[in-house]
């Protein structure tokens, strides 16, 4: 009896094992197929500045309060979409004054990591707890780059976000487009790792893809202003080209500019050197550089007809928008010109339903 038991407890495993790795986990051939399984990015908790002076620690404190707050809106709202969420997990007893040298939070786990096809690629240059929740989510699929086997070009950092796979246009069929000076590297990488047919070229611009354009669906993109020959690279789709943000005119971020060089901002604050020289001196690796993004391009599409944008007040967008059936679903995200991130960033899509080939 107990050898049939073993026996059959054995054999509904192995069956469940099948089942598992047989399983599509990942599935990202595009940004507008309906999101079916999303990562969240996640952030320190107030605590961690514990010990800090207040002067620099209840900003910082504030900060990541209200970004966890923010994040749990962004949850919400994805779940009521039918969306899994999963998000990289901190120790929540970890504290700033443990050690100066803190990585940044695990919040924006686009800028590192690439899910094309039915594959992860995952970087060393990202809080370990993403690629921990990504190994544990698909083990099979989840490639961690190996930095020595694949030398990158680019002198700071390898960002897997300036790439972005926009499915079939008329140019040709899954198109990758690698920007910046990662080419060759996240070419090798992909021929390597994958078997995928896919035409790979270089369409060269500044920062980050997704504070750039985004392709929205099919024939419409948002776009920064001349970035790139989009009659040869998208021929035929509608463009709404967005200006940048008149920092000029925020006094505010002028001031402050003058001691951070415009890389990050928080209101307020322009006249706190204790916080401004913490910022500066510790959390160099958390912030960017704030004042060449537009916030407004960094959205993320539900599907081909909700889009969620952090700014509900941008009539320019809301109409562009509503001309293609796409209605704005706004969420919060207080704190972007601090984290030098939108709502793009902090997601990184894993899993979408594929319309096409469904319809095949």
């Amino acid at each position: 009896t107990n050898h049939n038991n073993r026996s059959t407890f054995l054999r509904r495993n192995l069956r469940q094992l099948y089942h598992i790795r047989n399983m599509v986990m990942y599935n990202i051939w595009n940004k507008w197929d309906p999101l079916e399984v999303c990562m969240l990015g996640n952030n320190y908790a107030p605590e961690f500045f514990n010990g800090i002076p207040d002067q620099a620690g209840d900003p910082l404190k504030r900060i990541c309060e209200e970004t966890l707050e923010d994040l749990d809106e962004y949850k919400k709202v994805l779940q009521d979409f039918g969306v899994e969420v999963i998000q990289p997990e901190l120790d929540p007893r970890e504290r700033f004054l443990d050690n100066t040298t803190k990585p940044r939070g695990p919040l924006q786990p686009r800028d590192f990591q690439l899910v094309l096809g039915n594959t992860c690629f995952t970087t060393e240059q990202d809080h370990v707890s993403i690629a921990n929740k990504l190994i544990e989510y698909d083990p099979e699929n989840t490639i961690c780059i190996d930095k020595d086997q694949f030398p990158i070009s680019s002198a700071t950092a390898f960002y897997f976000d300036n790439c972005l796979l926009i499915g079939e246009t008329r140019v040709s069929k899954d198109v990758l487009f690698l920007l910046e000076n990662d080419y060759n590297s996240i070419k090798k990488i992909i021929k390597t790792h994958t078997d995928l047919d896919i035409n790979i070229q270089l369409s060269p611009m500044e920062g980050h893809t997704d504070a750039n354009f985004h392709t929205l669906k099919p024939g419409v993109i948002l776009s920064l202003f001349d970035v790139q020959n989009y009659n040869k690279t998208f021929p035929g789709w509608d463009i709404c080209y967005l200006p940048d943000q008149s920092w000029e005119m925020v006094a505010d971020f002028l001031s402050l500019k003058r001691k951070n060089k415009g890389k990050w901002y928080l209101a307020g604050e322009a006249n706190n050197d204790e916080f401004i020289n913490f910022v500066e001196t510790w959390l160099q690796e958390w912030v960017g550089y704030v004042e060449e993004t537009v916030f407004d391009v960094n959205v993320l599409m539900l599907d081909e007809s909700h889009c969620c944008v952090s700014n509900p007040n941008n009539q320019q967008v809301n109409t562009f928008l509503k001309k293609h059936n796409i209605e704005p679903v706004y969420v919060p995200f207080r704190h972007r010109y601090f984290w030098d991130g939108g709502l793009h960033c902090i997601t990184l899509d894993l899993k979408r339903r594929n319309i096409k080939k469904e319809a095949q």
